[in-house]
């Protein structure tokens, strides 16, 4: 589906000028002047260079072509239809620009925006379920290590990390991806607190373009995981192979109803976790009486490197395989 946004138009352009610039021919608007009648002869730009050829209808300099652009965009630029600039504005892709999202749900984009979508007060969406206050879009699928890909019907691909580790780490330093192009399986390190994790989804894909605005703000990871904070864009999501199913190496994908459920134990998992940790005591054999509910927000803020990578290997390991309750 192409983004509503997307709008074409006729534009016309002189081939002869020093200054190419592009004229829009309106709905309705005559195409009558100089350019499209024989007193084309008489322009200072084309004259120079007619000499030699014989006379015709209009300039032979006049050129008629399809655009596109951005209707959402303050400044107007306008693609010729051919290139492949605009080719993401063609497809499902399009839901993922900043641009599209601000314009289609303005009131819950500019929330997001400013509070982070796990302090946002707006509702979920109708494919979205909240499950102990962690969103969980049930139109994706979800990896063991809590990342999520989103199929579009034509083939489209687009992977990220889902809201509950988005809400267990509360920011990252930094993010470096490892396969920013090819067929690989996607991967990607975050640097929580001095402490690399690496994130690679199980199954492989033509990856064709990473969010590279991470790089220098990857706390929009955060803004909202699901849409701005996606972190790969490709095409051919490769199918589970057969043999590794039921495995610790298994690449199966959860969504739906089976996603929520999935997640509803990630968070019990989680809780049981940080309990186990917040008992063990601290360098001074202090220990910490668990009083019950789920890990807040930002947890990964507050534990150790050990703890950290504790965590990591418990819930976030690649290619860890599903846990059974």
């Amino acid at each position: 589906m192409r983004c509503p946004f997307l709008h074409e138009t006729q534009v016309k352009s002189c081939r002869a000028s020093s200054c190419r610039k592009m004229i829009v021919q309106a709905a309705g608007q005559s195409s009558e002047g100089r350019c499209s009648s024989s007193a084309y002869v008489e322009c200072p730009a084309a004259k120079p260079l007619l000499e030699g050829t014989a006379a015709m209808e209009q300039c032979p300099f006049l050129h008629d072509s399809l655009v596109q652009f951005c209707g959402a965009s303050s400044l107007t630029k306008y693609i010729p239809y051919s290139e492949e600039v605009l080719s993401h504005c063609g497809t499902d892709s399009h839901r993922y620009c900043e641009l599209y999202l601000t314009l289609a749900q303005p009131e819950r984009h500019a929330a997001m925006s400013t509070t982070g979508i796990e302090a946002c007060d707006n509702p979920p969406l109708e494919r979205e379920v909240l499950v102990e206050g962690v969103r969980v879009r049930t139109d994706l699928h979800y990896s063991p290590n809590h990342m999520w890909a989103d199929v579009s019907e034509d083939n489209t691909v687009h992977v990220g990390i889902d809201a509950f580790l988005a809400q267990l780490l509360g920011k990252v330093d930094q993010i470096s991806y490892v396969t920013p192009r090819g067929t690989h399986r996607p991967a990607v390190v975050l640097t929580v607190n001095g402490t690399d994790l690496p994130m690679i989804f199980p199954r492989k894909m033509s990856i064709s373009a990473v969010n590279s605005s991470l790089r220098t703000h990857p706390s929009r990871l955060f803004v909202d995981p699901y849409t701005t904070g996606w972190l790969f864009e490709g095409t051919d999501l490769e199918e589970e192979d057969a043999r590794l199913k039921g495995s610790a190496e298994s690449s199966l994908l959860v969504t739906g109803n089976e996603a929520v459920a999935w997640m509803r134990d990630e968070v019990r998992r989680a809780s049981e976790l940080v309990h186990e940790l917040s008992h063990a005591g601290d360098a001074q054999g202090t220990v910490l009486m668990a009083d019950g509910g789920n890990p807040q927000p930002g947890l990964g803020q507050h534990l150790t490197r050990e703890e950290l990578l504790h965590l990591f290997n418990e819930l976030l390991s690649p290619l860890a395989g599903w846990r059974k309750p």
